[in-house]
Parts: C-alpha cells; sequence; structure tokens
C-alpha cells in the first residue's frame, strides 16, 4: 500500500463513494451493520446538506465519511446525544464512512473523521455526533480513540439499534 491522501469529494466522485458503499455491504456478515445510501443522497451531501471526504490510495478511493449538516431539523442526532436546542444548529453528523475490504486495518477511517472535523471546526461547528451499530466494534473502537462518548443508544434506520456517539469539538 502505497501513501493515502484524504481529500474533498466532489459530485463525479460519487458513482466511487457508491460502489464502495455496495463492496462493504455485500461483504459483512450481519446487513444490519451498515445502512447503504443511494447516489442522489451522496450527491446531496457533496454540494448541498453537508460534505464528503475521500481517502485515494493506490490510484484510487478506498474509503470516505459523509458528513450531513442537519441544522435545526428533526432527525438531528443532538436532540438525541441530549444536547441543549441552543446547541442543534451547530452540530454535524457523521454520517455514513466505509473503507474498502482491502484497505482496513490502516487507520483511515479515523483520519477521514479527523479531517472532518477540522473542516467542522473551520466552518464554526460545536459539536460531532453518529451512530455506531453495537455489531460494530472497529468504528465504535475508532471513535473512542478520538474522544466521541456514547451518549445513547436508539433505534435508527427503522428499527435498527445505534449508539449515538458525541464530541465536543
Amino acid at each position: 500500500m502505497t501513501h493515502i491522501t484524504i481529500r474533498m469529494a466532489m459530485e463525479e466522485d460519487a458513482a466511487s463513494i457508491a460502489n464502495i458503499m455496495k463492496t462493504v455491504a455485500k461483504n459483512l456478515e450481519d446487513p444490519e451493520i451498515y445502512v447503504t445510501d443511494d447516489e442522489e443522497f451522496i450527491c446531496r451531501h457533496i454540494k448541498d446538506q453537508g460534505f464528503t471526504e475521500l481517502a485515494e490510495c493506490d490510484g484510487g478511493v478506498v474509503g470516505f465519511l459523509i458528513v450531513h449538516i442537519p441544522g435545526n431539523g428533526p432527525e438531528n442526532l443532538g436532540r438525541d446525544a441530549g444536547l441543549p436546542d441552543r446547541e442543534l444548529p451547530f452540530t454535524a453528523h457523521m454520517e455514513s464512512a466505509a473503507v474498502l475490504p482491502a484497505y482496513r486495518g490502516h487507520g483511515i477511517q479515523r483520519m477521514l473523521m479527523m479531517e472532518a472535523e477540522k473542516e467542522l471546526r473551520r466552518r464554526g461547528f460545536h459539536y460531532a455526533v453518529g451512530t455506531v451499530s453495537p455489531k460494530n466494534p472497529y468504528s465504535m473502537e475508532n471513535c473512542l480513540k478520538l474522544g466521541y462518548l456514547t451518549a445513547a443508544v436508539r433505534n435508527k434506520y427503522g428499527s435498527l439499534l445505534r449508539n449515538i456517539v458525541v464530541k465536543r469539538l
């Protein structure tokens, strides 16, 4: 494996991100661990409703992190995390992350999250929140290593149990 670079995604990266989602989901023993999104969702989170960080290595995209900016909307996970209403406009979601199986174990998810946190701080956000399946110890460990705390456990995405994690930026 050569050097890993992190950059902001552009609309033309949406198909690569969708392919990584499908590949990761297909290779999981338990489909409840990871929820995929469509290309329309991905595009909205490249240009309008947030931003997306990409990890590139060996000439291609090997991982991503979608960041959602929910504003004061009802889906803001800050409410699940117990944040005061005044902080909701300053709260962003670490929405979806995945790394191709061949590139796991090299800290790529953490690198993506750290870059996203830098961008969120630059934009004036106070909190990052996310959901992690209790069946996904690797993602949970990455969050804990970065200082996220489990604020709650809730059913999300229909009826899937998720840890709600939060970090003060």
